[in-house]
């Protein structure tokens, strides 16, 4: 059934959605990188954090999709519940019409051999009534004894016939009574699966764009938070925390050997390996 479908998707994203945000935040978990300064640092800071927080927000996601495929899996339970019973019921009187009914069809079969047999013997005596100059008294009084037995006998089976026939009247009444009430329960349930099914699914879009909405409003502050980046004061920081000092070394220099004389012509700021005349 498609109500069965649409929980199973619930469940599904439910699980698609923690385990993006597992990821998600174990992938912040192992940025660790502690080597930077300044305005860059801070931006990079804070990207972790709100990625954390959209990590977060799919996991809310996560538990509201659970929900939803719980409130699924209860109504659905309880439609079931609502059918199984109604369906129960019209079974059992359907079992009662058929019971009943199966009566009335072998009483009816033999109130009608009953009424044929008392025919019968009727006709007998009326037969030998008209020939009663060849008939013994003894015999035509046999008949009648007879015929009045049988007639006892059909009137039994009549009333036990009326009394079956109303009761399968009265089984057939209750079981259309009750089948019309299934029908239109039926019909209920429907209309409001229908109805729930279509408002969870409303829930659904609305989760989406709930997700959407923070997850962009994470992306605009990340965006402002990076925007203020400062490259000239981030350089000027590093500087001013990995400088060596303010001063060059001095320069470095040639000392002749055997005496001969050394004339080094230096200008201020020249390189640390300026060149060197010898004269």
């Amino acid at each position: 059934k498609l109500s069965n479908e649409i929980e199973n998707y619930f469940r599904q994203r439910a699980k698609i959605e923690r385990d993006y945000a597992k990821d998600l935040q174990k992938l912040v978990d192992n940025c660790k990188h502690k080597n930077e300064l300044g305005s860059l640092e801070k931006a990079w800071r804070d990207v972790k954090t709100d990625t954390a927080r959209i990590a977060q927000t799919h996991d809310t996601a996560g538990a509201d999709f659970d929900k939803l495929a719980q409130e699924m899996s209860s109504f659905t339970d309880e439609q079931k519940r609502q059918s199984k019973a109604a369906e129960d019921a019209v079974q059992k009187l359907h079992s009662n019409l058929k019971s009943s009914y199966s009566k009335f069809t072998s009483q009816e079969k033999t109130f009608h051999q009953k009424g044929e047999t008392h025919d019968e013997l009727l006709n007998s005596i009326k037969f030998m009534e008209n020939t009663r100059n060849t008939v013994v008294p003894k015999e035509l009084e046999k008949a009648r004894v007879k015929e009045s037995k049988a007639k006892d006998d059909l009137e039994k089976n009549e009333n036990s016939y009326k009394n079956l026939h109303e009761e399968v009247t009265k089984s057939k009444a209750a079981y259309e009574s009750e089948m019309t009430k299934m029908c239109e329960l039926f019909q209920t349930l429907d209309e409001k699966r229908i109805d729930h099914t279509r408002d969870n699914l409303w829930k659904c879009t609305n989760l989406e764009s709930r997700i959407c909405v923070e997850q962009d409003e994470y992306a605009e502050k990340m965006r402002q938070n990076i925007e203020p980046c400062d490259i000239d004061g981030d350089i000027q920081l590093y500087i001013k925390y990995h400088k060596t000092g303010s001063e060059k070394p001095p320069n470095v220099a040639y000392k002749p050997c055997r005496g001969r004389a050394l004339k080094v012509q230096v200008d201020k700021g020249d390189h640390l390996y300026s060149e060197v005349t010898l004269h």
